[in-house]
């Protein structure tokens, strides 16, 4: 089975993945951990400094790499009937079906989990994010980032809505799942 987490910048997905991975006893797989480990201390010095459209068309070309990379090891686990979930290459319906169609060429179960929170409670997240360096942290995400992320983010609506499980982070509580409404 598939496991797709999607959701704006700071709204708790990589956290929910680490969380589902373990209660589904899957592999889980996620892009920004994969460019941080494999690029982001080759980058070019001050990347960060420089505007946003140069950082992502650096970025941008090494997530296509990851992906690739990500889909190789998943199209081996699903074989031996190992389930992944996927933290990333979800922020749009163009995305997410893509590996919806992925799911089905393999013959396997697909499911959507879209993670929210309030704007305000997801950019407070990144800069504790930024300073903590905790468990969820891959890279610094600048606010001309986080501010791209928002524009180019689309959440689930209609049928993709109704098919998803929402997760409301708002709260700051324990994450809770909740069958999304049409």
């Amino acid at each position: 089975m598939i496991h797709l987490v999607c959701g704006p910048i700071g709204a708790g997905k990589t956290a929910f993945a680490q969380q589902l991975a373990e209660q589904q006893n899957a592999i889980r797989f996620s892009e920004d951990e994969w460019l941080a480990r494999l690029f982001v201390a080759d980058a070019p010095e001050g990347l960060l400094d420089e505007p946003i459209d140069i950082v992502m068309a650096w970025a941008s070309e090494r997530y296509g790499r990851c992906r690739w990379q990500i889909w190789k090891v998943c199209e081996q686990l699903l074989k031996t009937n190992v389930s992944v979930v996927l933290d990333g290459a979800s922020a749009n319906i163009e995305q997410r079906n893509i590996i919806r169609t992925k799911a089905q060429d393999a013959g396997v179960s697909f499911k959507l989990y879209y993670v929210h929170a309030a704007r305000e409670t997801r950019w407070s997240r990144v800069v504790e994010r930024n300073i903590t360096k905790g468990q969820t942290y891959s890279l610094d995400v600048t606010p001309d980032m986080f501010e791209m992320t928002e524009k180019y983010f689309q959440a689930p609506v209609g049928k993709e809505l109704a098919e998803s499980i929402v997760i409301d982070t708002s709260d700051s509580q324990p994450i809770k799942k909740t069958e999304a409404s049409t």
